[in-house]
């Protein structure tokens, strides 16, 4: 049987206070406590990740195209198939 840690998660939700309980194997606690600020809840540190993680999905998707007009991708995809062509050395 293995020990879960719970961590208990207050939300405002349409004014009204709601409790959610989720339950995390112990590592995955522990990893969650290590990255927990000073005086910061967990609820803070999870929404503190998770706009974390949004902001890199964005300026992934502000980089898509960079190289669209740029001929130096073009060139170094030819050498990698070019290279991929030749003989292997034994």
């Amino acid at each position: 049987m293995t020990l879960h840690k719970i961590i208990y998660i207050i939300y405002n939700y349409n004014s009204i206070m709601a409790n959610k309980t989720i339950s995390l194997p112990p590592e995955t606690y522990e990893k969650l406590r290590k990255e927990k600020r000073k005086g910061e809840s967990f609820a803070d540190l999870i929404s503190r990740l998770l706009k974390k993680t949004k902001s890199r999905k964005k300026i992934l998707e502000d980089l898509a195209g960079a190289f669209k007009e740029d001929d130096e991708w073009d060139t170094i995809i030819e050498e990698i198939y070019q290279e991929r062509r030749r003989p292997a050395r034994i």
